[in-house]
């Protein structure tokens, strides 16, 4: 499938958000981690948890991770803000993409919103899951064989609750990554038949390695860009 001479300008501003969301998702990625890793720091750091009497109360366990906890559940909106910002980037590349080709480009434009609302419905689930996690904790039978009181039965019913919400916008986010982003991306790599791209897509799905897809996708759309007839 070879590239489409007109409209060349509409693909350069396509492909300029293709660029722009490797960008973003990017510097996310880094700034995921390192807020993650001051956030974990910080947090089990300051929970004394090695300061706990052998055979602690689970009162107590819960008094001293639960600055971990807030700091854990402080992350998730700031990672959910990065992932959302370079997703629309991407979505909206898409979507001019979509006006010159809607056969291959309508069905990944769209399944990208898919993404962004498993990624917010699954966010929504995971902060009270994350927090609720310190109250479950102080509400367990302190003893083996104690029967679990009320409160804790109904902690747990919460907690199972708040999992079926994250599971529910993970399934969500799954399609919408490889119907939308994994899609999109190998069909813009066969579009300008750009390898960076294609390797990119097969990246985003594998663990690790998907730490590299942004990367490839930035070099891969520049290069395609860099093709285009009166490109300066």
């Amino acid at each position: 499938m070879g590239v489409q001479s007109p409209p060349v300008g509409s693909e350069k501003s396509a492909l300029t958000k293709v660029i722009w969301f490797g960008l973003v998702w990017t510097a996310g990625i880094v700034a995921g981690w390192v807020i993650g890793f001051y956030a974990f720091w910080v947090g089990f750091s300051s929970t004394g948890f090695y300061n706990l009497p052998p055979n602690a109360t689970p009162g107590q366990v819960s008094t001293v991770l639960r600055p971990f906890f807030q700091q854990m559940t402080a992350l998730i909106p700031i990672t959910l803000a990065l992932e959302i910002v370079a997703f629309l980037v991407l979505t909206l590349g898409l979507r001019e993409f979509a006006k010159i080709d809607p056969h291959g480009f309508s069905l990944p434009s769209t399944l990208m919103l898919v993404l962004m609302a498993g990624a917010v419905i699954a966010a929504a689930g995971a902060i009270p899951l994350v927090n609720s996690v310190p109250d479950v904790i102080a509400k367990a039978p302190y003893s083996p064989g104690t029967t679990p009181s009320a409160a804790f039965i109904s902690a747990i019913g919460s907690l199972l609750i708040y999992f079926a919400v994250v599971a529910l916008g993970g399934v969500l986010a799954l399609i919408g990554e490889i119907g939308g982003l994994i899609l999109g991306v190998w069909r813009l790599g066969t579009r300008y038949d750009e390898v960076m791209l294609k390797v990119a897509a097969i990246c985003v799905i594998i663990p690790f390695l998907n730490i590299l897809a942004p990367i490839l996708i930035l070099i891969g759309a520049s290069s395609a860009r860099g093709r285009l007839p009166g490109h300066s």
